[in-house]
This record gives C-alpha cells, sequence and structure tokens, in this order.
C-alpha cells in the first residue's frame, strides 16, 4: 500500500505555474518646467548686476591703463630728443672750446694770445 499511495500523490499533482513577476509602474514625468523661486530669481538678478559692474570697471580700467601708456610714451619721447638735444650741444661745446677755435676767434675780433701769461690750476 505504501507503494501505491506515492504514486497516486504524485499523478494527483497539478503542475505548477511560473511566478509572476511584479510589475511597478513608473511615475509619470510631467513635462512642465519647474518655476524659479523668488530667492533663485534675486541670486540670478543679482550676479548678474554684478558681472554688470565688473565688466564696465574692467573695461574703464583698460581704458585708463592705455591712456596711461600713452602719456608714458609721449613722455619717454619728450625725454629722448631732450638727450639728443643735450648731446648735440655738449658736443658743440666741446668743439667751440678746442684751443684752435679760440685762437680763430680771438684772431677773427683783432685779439693776441699770450701763453706765457696764462696758468692751468688743477685742484
Amino acid at each position: 500500500m505504501v507503494s501505491n499511495a506515492a504514486r497516486q500523490l504524485a499523478g494527483e499533482q497539478q503542475p505548477q505555474q511560473a511566478p509572476r513577476k511584479k510589475t511597478y509602474q513608473q511615475p509619470k514625468i510631467s513635462p512642465s518646467p519647474v518655476r524659479w523661486s523668488k530667492f533663485e530669481r534675486s541670486l540670478v538678478a543679482v550676479g548678474s548686476l554684478i558681472t554688470l559692474c565688473l565688466m564696465i570697471s574692467l573695461l574703464s580700467t583698460k581704458i585708463s591703463i592705455n591712456n596711461q601708456q600713452r602719456r608714458l610714451q609721449d613722455t619717454q619721447t619728450q625725454i629722448t630728443k631732450a638727450k639728443s638735444s643735450n648731446t648735440s650741444l655738449q658736443q658743440e661745446i666741446a668743439e667751440l672750446t678746442t684751443q684752435s677755435h679760440l685762437k680763430s676767434a680771438a684772431h677773427k675780433y683783432g685779439l693776441s694770445d699770450k701763453n706765457s701769461n696764462v696758468r692751468n690750476v688743477n685742484k
């Protein structure tokens, strides 16, 4: 009897169904944009205002620097002209104070040059 009972149980078993997968519904994403809060709006406005002020100050600083560089170049040009003029004048002075030029100038105006009466004093 034991063997009979086992067979009956095996025959009476119903085929097991595959467990069904639970499906979850995805939450629907709304396509409408999220509105900005008052804090975010004010933060963007303040940031834009600061950026605008910094751009204006940068531009004015750059213009000021360019003007100062132009003035510096003009001053350097004037200095260069003065130096070249000074060099030319020094060369002219050296030429006019040579012994030969002094003798020719004295001869031109009827003056005489007596070297015996001239003394050089050095410190």
